[in-house]
């Protein structure tokens, strides 16, 4: 909780001369108490917001890593990861004209920056995933040690002072999801090597992302990466194109419509609230992919899980009160 030093104003409330609480929701403050009160809320309001944001986008993108599992079977990885892009940028270009949004970037070396460390992070996530002999669980939580990147490069490329919740979040986070997935030892040594490069991309995506801010519209950012990415992909399925089934097909669409609410719903998370804490809080996605799993392709769900489940929660939480009592920071240059 954050007082104000000369006032002693707070959110819950502050204290008269004789010591009475004073309720500022009942009117009690005087007018200029008030007022520093309503400005205090509103300067952490954005924090709150990229806190909700960044859940939103968990719930998407588990939904796409299921779905591309699913895709995989029938068409070949490149194939996929294409699908998930084009998809993604009619979804970007079709929300931001409904909302009446500029589709246009401003910054376009930091849109660059991070539409290219993210294409190289999307077609390492898709060959990961489409691996079948590798399980799911195996995968998500290599990709986890993302968060772990951008919780350390927070500091250096973007001046973002990072808290002890950060820290205490981040083991407490990642320890869950090591019990969640039960990653296996027999998981082949070069996956294990690609998916780390590709979560050391997406961390600097992320990093970029951040320094783009919420100048810039999340569609127009989200379309930016779309197109790039989906030419790559185009490129790399060519050779191996493929016409899917009806199956194949539900599930290539269902994977880029997913992707691509993720990731503008993501994008406005990052425009709103410091990397580090957001990143940590992308813990409650590795969770969301494994109990989805469970549901959808049949993985088992032990008291491993669970119990790494509550921590995952727990963190989620800790991060989340912590955005109530700190201001947003200001984008990075």
């Amino acid at each position: 909780m954050v007082a104000s030093a000369t006032m002693g104003v707070t959110l819950a409330g502050t204290v008269s001369d004789a010591g009475d609480v004073l309720d500022p929701a009942a009117g009690d403050l005087p007018p200029l108490s008030r007022r520093a009160a309503a400005a205090e809320a509103v300067r952490r309001r954005p924090a709150v917001r990229g806190v909700v944001w960044l859940l939103v986008s968990c719930v998407f993108f588990a939904g796409m890593n299921v779905g591309a599992r699913v895709a995989s079977r029938h068409v070949p990885w490149p194939e996929v990861a294409a699908s998930r892009a084009l998809f993604g940028a009619l979804t970007a270009a079709s929300v931001g004209a409904l909302r009446g949004k500029s589709l246009r970037v401003v910054h376009q070396r930091a849109a660059w920056m991070r539409s290219l460390f993210g294409t190289t992070a999307l077609l390492i996530g898709f060959y990961a995933v489409s691996t079948q002999s590798v399980p799911l669980g195996d995968i998500v939580t290599l990709g986890a040690t993302s968060p772990v990147f951008i919780a350390l490069l927070s500091a250096p490329l973007l001046g973002e002072h990072v808290g002890g919740r950060v820290w205490v979040s981040v083991p407490l986070a990642f320890a869950g999801v090591a019990l969640v997935v039960q990653p296996s030892l027999h998981v082949a040594l070069p996956i294990a090597g690609i998916v780390t490069v590709g979560a050391f991309a997406s961390a600097l995506a992320m990093i970029w992302l951040r320094k783009l801010g919420p100048g810039e519209s999340g569609e127009a950012v989200v379309l930016h990466f779309s197109l790039v990415s989906a030419g790559a992909a185009l490129l790399l399925s060519l050779p191996v194109l493929r016409a899917p089934d009806l199956q194949g097909a539900l599930a290539l669409a269902a994977t880029g419509v997913l992707g691509g609410l993720g990731q503008i719903t993501m994008t406005r998370a990052y425009a709103l609230d410091r990397a580090a804490r957001l990143s940590a809080l992308g813990y409650v996605g590795i969770v969301l992919t494994r109990l989805f799993a469970v549901a959808l392709l049949g993985e088992g769900l032990g008291l491993a899980q669970a119990g790494g489940s509550l921590l995952v929660i727990a963190a989620g939480w800790l991060l989340a009160a912590g955005a109530w009592g700190e201001p947003a920071a200001p984008r990075a240059a």
